[in-house]
């Protein structure tokens, strides 16, 4: 994009020349380590991650009748996720890996348990099933081989028992796999899956890592300048991330993106500890950016999903701590709010508001959302175009039903336009508020029914209210100002998914610019209304003498001001037939002040002041009108001014 060198310079200048707090020298404490392929995630999972694990698949089912399923769970959640006290986030990322890994695959394990006759021999309760189907899903990508038992972890016997009894049907488990992969001519079981599905996959294990900084503890040039000290190199092409290297997003001055070989060291590094950097995906950043770009004047900010915090902290430090709010709906109880608390204050952030109502819930008259200019939407969508499920899962705080979405190929038409619904719902309710400047949508979607249509259904929406509640908006680009927006053809911002980063689907709807009066009109009014007396000006453009007014004078006002112009103010250089405007209206004044009473006519032209006489003059002794009723031509004038 050509605009994107000019806005990297110029993010880049105001995050640096305004928020540089710090040098580099409290970075270098947190030294770096070298990068090489053994820094990789162990592959060996704690007894407790089968079991939570069991519990999130399960609940995560699709939905089907009772007597149409294939094999019978317990369906204990019922659909709803349940909330697991994981002991960290090790844990956490491992159980949603592999309960998202077990439905990818959930069609295929039943398959294999089914045709190896492995329910004839070992029968299972349904309470038990979800826990077979996730411990077998684990033994087939390991190649049927028990992994060894995680040190300083506790043993679990159900998942002790069900792993041996699996192991003791594994030639026949095996050798129904087998004759799968050989009927799908699949030389690994990733080829088994749907190919989305696997494009997915192959996306997210090569997809960079991205954080932001923190410009509210290190300058972005204070990072940069840490990472060359620590032997990293800044490249200009994503394409080119490897090893020590690094890039700087030119759409988003403070995000700096990493080799994908790099995840595993960044999780738990100081700095995202001491909060100088922050683990995101981009497409949080981009909407975070365009809610910067577009908000012209110091206010508030409303978000309407907090999740984690981490897309709220991001847009707060945009905003001044100490006059700027940004509330965030949706907080789930008192652990979240605690959790979301306890982030920012890590990250010195001190003007975050979280609010445990929902954002539709929320009345827009409230004191305390008298300032809110801007509201940043970012719905639960249908995440289409998320590659990294479990890492964005983990990152954003996103629902984890999402993952039940993206383990299949595509999303169900209805499910769709329920979705495109509710967007809508969200950005009605933000049009009520008072104070509203702008709206930042951002879905993680691929598809228009969520995207496009949903901007056009709101726009028509918001400029068909009745007159005495209608605010006209329009789509800006969101990493354009609205001057630069208005040369563009296109008003939304498109991210494809790739090996890159994650798709998205991003749009700024603002508050058309108030024409207001025209100065002209502004005199007209007050003409008319009797505030002012008539008085003739000349049209700069098309050269007309039109009457408009000047203001009322009591005769003290008259005595004090004696020769002066009415408007000395005036500095316009437009001109009429050459004269300037200024000159013009100052010579009409004159002549009607200095215009000869009847009995005064016979003295002689010398006595007059010197300043009543004007080029402008018309035949001597009888000053051209002031207050003309029809616009002379120019020959007219020309004529007027020879004689």
């Amino acid at each position: 994009m050509d605009f994107a060198s000019g806005k990297l310079q110029r993010n880049f200048n105001v995050t640096d020349n305004i928020l540089r707090r710090h040098s580099p020298t409290e970075l270098r404490a947190h030294s770096l380590p070298n990068i090489s392929p053994s820094s990789k995630q162990s592959a060996e999972y704690p007894h407790q991650v089968y079991l939570h694990a069991s519990q999130v698949f399960e609940s995560l089912l699709p939905k089907v009748d009772r007597d149409k399923e294939v094999i019978r769970y317990a369906r204990r959640g019922d659909g709803e996720v349940p909330r697991i006290p994981f002991r960290d986030d090790r844990i956490k990322r491992e159980t949603y890996n592999l309960a998202f890994t077990t439905l990818k695959y959930q069609q295929l394990i039943e398959t294999v348990l089914i045709e190896s006759g492995f329910f004839i021999q070992h029968p299972v309760s349904d309470e038990d099933q979800s826990l077979v189907t996730v411990i077998l899903c684990d033994l087939m990508n390991r190649n049927f081989r028990l992994p060894p038992p995680v040190p300083n972890t506790a043993t679990i016997p159900l998942v002790t028992e069900v792993q041996e009894t699996l192991m003791k049907a594994k030639t026949k488990l095996n050798g129904a796999l087998a004759r799968n992969r050989i009927k799908h001519q699949a030389l690994s079981l990733e080829v088994l899956l749907p190919e989305k599905v696997r494009e997915k996959d192959k996306c997210s294990s090569t997809m960079p890592i991205y954080v932001w900084v923190n410009i509210l503890k290190q300058s972005v040039r204070s990072v940069i300048s840490y990472l060359r000290e620590q032997d990293y190199e800044q490249v200009r092409h994503l394409d080119r991330l490897e090893g020590k290297t690094f890039y700087l997003d030119p759409l988003c001055a403070d995000v700096l993106a990493f080799p994908a070989s790099t995840k595993e060291m960044w999780r738990g590094h100081p700095l995202l500890e001491e909060g100088y950097l922050v683990l995101q995906d981009r497409t949080c950043s981009l909407a975070c950016h365009a809610a910067r770009t577009i908000m012209e004047t110091e206010g508030d900010v409303l978000h309407t999903h907090v999740g984690t915090g981490r897309t709220a902290a991001h847009g707060a430090t945009f905003l001044d701590q100490g006059k700027s709010n940004l509330f965030a709906c949706g907080v789930s109880g008192p652990q979240h709010v605690q959790e979301v608390e306890s982030f920012l204050g890590k990250l010195s952030i001190n003007n975050v508001r979280l609010l445990q109502e929902d954002f539709l819930a929320l009345d827009p008259a409230d004191p305390k959302f008298k300032n809110v200019k801007v509201v940043l939407v970012t719905p639960r969508c249908s995440r289409s175009g998320v590659n990294n499920a479990v890492d964005f899962l983990m990152n954003e705080g996103e629902d984890a039903t999402m993952l039940r979405d993206l383990s299949k190929e595509a999303l169900q038409t209805e499910r769709v336009y329920e979705l495109a619904g509710h967007h809508c719902r969200l950005l009605q309710q933000a049009f009520k508020f008072p104070k509203l400047e702008a709206i930042v949508y951002l879905t993680r979607s691929i598809y228009e029914e969520e995207n496009e249509e949903v901007i056009l259904k709101t726009l028509e929406f918001a400029n068909s209210l009745p007159e005495n509640k209608r605010i006209r908006f329009k789509s800006y680009h969101p990493m354009m100002s609205k001057k630069e927006s208005d040369t563009q053809k296109d008003k939304f911002l498109r991210v494809e998914p790739s090996d890159k980063a994650n798709g998205c689907f991003l749009a700024v709807l603002a508050r058309e610019p108030d024409p207001g009066e025209k100065p002209q009109e502004v005199i007209a009014r007050a003409a008319a209304t009797g505030v002012i007396d008539e008085v003739t000006t000349i049209d700069p453009v098309t050269g007309e003498l039109i009457v408009h007014g000047r203001r009322r004078k009591d005769a003290t006002q008259a005595k004090r001001s004696g020769n002066k112009p009415i408007f000395p103010h005036h500095r316009s250089n437009s001109k009429h037939n050459g004269v300037p405007v200024t000159s013009l209206v100052k010579m009409r004044m004159t002549e009607k002040r200095n215009v000869v009473p009847p009995h005064a006519q016979a003295k002689p032209a010398s006595s007059k002041p010197a300043s009543s006489l004007s080029a402008s003059s018309s035949v001597e002794g009888n000053p051209a009108p002031l207050h003309p009723r029809r616009s002379p031509s120019k020959h007219q004038g020309d004529k007027e001014r020879t004689k």
